[in-house]
């Protein structure tokens, strides 16, 4: 966990109070900087034409005033500590205004609480699914939690890739969710599904035989990157369980995640063929709409964003909180 030192809070939600605790616990512990953040929508066009005494450019002021003494008093609320915090509201587009405020500052983590389950059955809204497309840097989305602390940690990775890229993004989620479990005294469960792609029409083509043994190969090769994996610096380990799995990934890590009752699932979100982009993966599409746990979800080393700054929107202030 010591890789997060400036840590971008999302407090616009229903119940912030489960992210904003976990980034103060987590900045007092690495000595980081939190930001906690809020996003008003832009008002209609059309209100000027109802305001009498304000326009709408001072209506929006007040807006944004109103939320950052909020976002001020939430964080005198929770932080007891020596931290560095700021207060930061935007107006716009909440997914877009974070992820340009994580470009332009340099955040390495954003956290938001999850608003619920919505009428759709889903934990994660639009905003959530939005920051796993375009946002750089990890996005961990929690669910209100019982508890403080996660029991059981499921790291998921793609053992079937064979590119240097999403073989080091294995990499970085399973030494991410060890360190979480480490320091949440949780289980830490590793799950990686492999298959074989078009296995019905090779059968047709080449026989059950020469299928049977292309999948005995590529079963063993799954093993030895999932052993080298796990052998440094995890060696001495005895608290980790694996899960290798054949067949449809989404389905099989769900089936994992509900069977041992994950609280978080630590995994990648862009497939293979867009790194370059914003395009995510089905699997951790598939995967959101599901789980009923926390997620904290990383990108693959040169993600670009299609999100851009201009010096515009670096002109909103940013209000700055006393250390406590």
């Amino acid at each position: 966990m010591q890789r997060f030192k400036n840590i971008l809070v999302y407090a616009g939600t229903n119940d912030p109070e489960t992210a904003i605790k976990r980034a103060f616990e987590i900045a007092k512990e690495n000595k980081a900087v939190v930001t906690l953040m809020d996003a008003i929508k832009p008002l209609p066009g059309a209100i000027g034409l109802m305001t009498h005494g304000a326009s709408p450019d001072e209506l929006e002021h007040l807006m944004i005033e109103d939320r950052g003494q909020k976002l001020v008093q939430l964080a005198n609320q929770f932080c007891r500590e020596s931290l560095s915090v700021e207060i930061l509201v935007r107006c716009g587009d909440p997914a877009q205004e974070i992820t340009k405020r994580v470009l332009a500052a340099g955040h390495d983590l954003v956290i938001k609480t999850a608003d619920g389950v919505s009428t759709t059955g889903r934990l994660f809204g639009s905003i959530a699914r939005s920051l796993l497309r375009v946002c750089p840097c990890p996005v961990w989305l929690l669910k209100p939690l019982i508890h403080p602390e996660f029991k059981q940690v499921l790291a998921s990775i793609d053992m079937d890739a064979d590119d240097e890229t999403h073989l080091n993004l294995n990499n970085d989620i399973l030494e991410l969710a060890y360190a979480i479990a480490l320091r949440d005294r949780a289980k830490l469960h590793v799950v990686s599904v492999w298959d074989m792609w078009m296995e019905h029409a090779l059968r047709r083509r080449a026989g059950d035989a020469e299928v049977n043994a292309a999948l005995a190969k590529r079963e063993a090769k799954v093993r030895k990157r999932l052993d080298r994996l796990l052998h440094e610096p995890f060696a001495d380990a005895d608290d980790i369980e694996v899960h290798l799995h054949r067949g449809p990934a989404a389905a099989n890590i769900l089936a994992v995640a509900e069977t041992i009752e994950a609280d978080l699932v630590v995994m990648g979100t862009v497939c293979r063929t867009g790194v370059a982009g914003f395009l995510i993966g089905n699997t951790a599409e598939s995967l959101l709409s599901q789980l009923n746990c926390s997620v904290l979800a990383l990108k693959p080393e040169g993600f670009e964003t299609p999100i851009h700054i201009s010096e515009d929107d670096e002109s909103v202030d940013t209000l700055l909180l006393p250390m406590i």
